[in-house]
């Protein structure tokens, strides 16, 4: 079991909503189908549970009509854009330095996914595994990858490359195109993407001028490290909900109500409680450092009916909004 949830960046989608949106697609709808902000790019700040971004990207594929739209992403990503390979390109000398930097990087930006580099011998695997099995087939989240991890070893190999000693592992073949060739790619479980390749490669010296970023890195949101910092991370973009049940509360989280509800009694809480406990925190900033009307406070964490609000926050805090706001303005409003 493991202690984490399986959250991954929200960004991580961004590849997909621009592809869609270029082609003319309708990537909104698909957004609101599954309960995912609507902005264009993703927000960098936010995680969301893993089998929802599985779903967006199956869906994409289903949207725009084409059952390689996964590769086709994967193989035009910008690597150089990506903060993990940029990273790790910076500090390594060696393809297996680079590989093995990407591996720890990788998880500042998911726990649903945990990538490794294996050797055994004159073959070695560089890949991923997921936290917990999709519950559908992830043909094109295994295409995806296919299509960045082809990438990625086609760079850090190149003067060394020899595809036909190269085999990827995926879900479902029949999603990565025959252009593949002559890398051979073989059916494997749902439970991640792995690439086999000869040991020796890792010893060699790679393009560090293909992987260089100029650009400044912004600040990013840190990915939870404990199970109820992914459970609180998750819902608070979502305290406005009006119908944020623990039913609801439980699919953002990705996870099955019962098991959730049994891990979080482990920890001394539950969802409610974790519900009940994000709304007092944000309606208690709202109120003390900003001047919006108490009904719009009470909007923000899922209340229509101010009234109602009111009687929330006395049990939360003891005073009414007002009191609260009295007691608690900051100098700079």
């Amino acid at each position: 079991m493991t202690s984490n949830l399986p959250l991954i960046r929200l960004s991580s989608i961004d590849p997909f909503l621009l592809e869609l949106r270029r082609r003319g697609a309708d990537a909104e709808s698909l957004l609101q189908s599954l309960g995912l902000p609507f902005d264009i790019p993703a927000s960098n700040d936010l995680f969301v549970a893993s089998s929802t971004v599985y779903e967006f990207v199956e869906r994409s594929a289903e949207v725009a009509g084409d059952r390689y739209l996964g590769f086709a992403i994967g193989s035009t990503l910008d690597l150089q854009g990506w903060d993990p390979i940029a990273e790790s390109a910076n500090e390594a000398n060696t393809v297996g330095e680079l590989l093995t930097g990407f591996t720890i990087k990788a998880a500042e930006h998911s726990s649903a996914t945990s990538f490794y580099l294996n050797i055994a011998g004159d073959r070695s695997t560089f890949g991923f595994k997921r936290i917990d099995e999709p519950p559908d087939i992830p043909s094109q989240n295994d295409a995806f990858y296919v299509g960045f991890m082809s990438k990625l070893l086609m760079h850090a190999t190149r003067d060394h490359l020899d595809a036909n000693k190269v085999l990827f592992c995926v879900a479902d073949p029949d999603c990565v195109p025959k252009t593949m060739e002559p890398y051979q790619v073989s059916k494997g479980d749902w439970s991640g993407v792995q690439i086999k390749f000869p040991s020796a490669w890792l010893f060699k010296s790679f393009r560090k001028s293909y992987f260089h970023s100029a650009g400044i890195q912004s600040a990013q949101a840190i990915v939870p490290s404990s199970l109820l910092d992914a459970v609180r991370t998750a819902l608070t973009p979502h305290l406005y909900e009006t119908d944020l049940s623990v039913d609801r509360a439980a699919k953002i989280c990705g996870y099955n109500r019962r098991r959730l509800a049994s891990r979080l009694r482990q920890e001394g809480t539950s969802l409610s409680k974790e519900i009940a406990k994000l709304r007092a925190q944000k309606a208690e900033q709202d109120l003390a450092e900003s001047n919006r009307p108490v009904s719009e406070v009470a909007e923000a964490v899922g209340f229509t009916d101010p009234t109602v609000f009111s009687r929330a926050f006395k049990n939360w805090t003891g005073q009414s909004p007002q009191q609260y706001r009295r007691d608690h303005t900051t100098t700079n409003n």
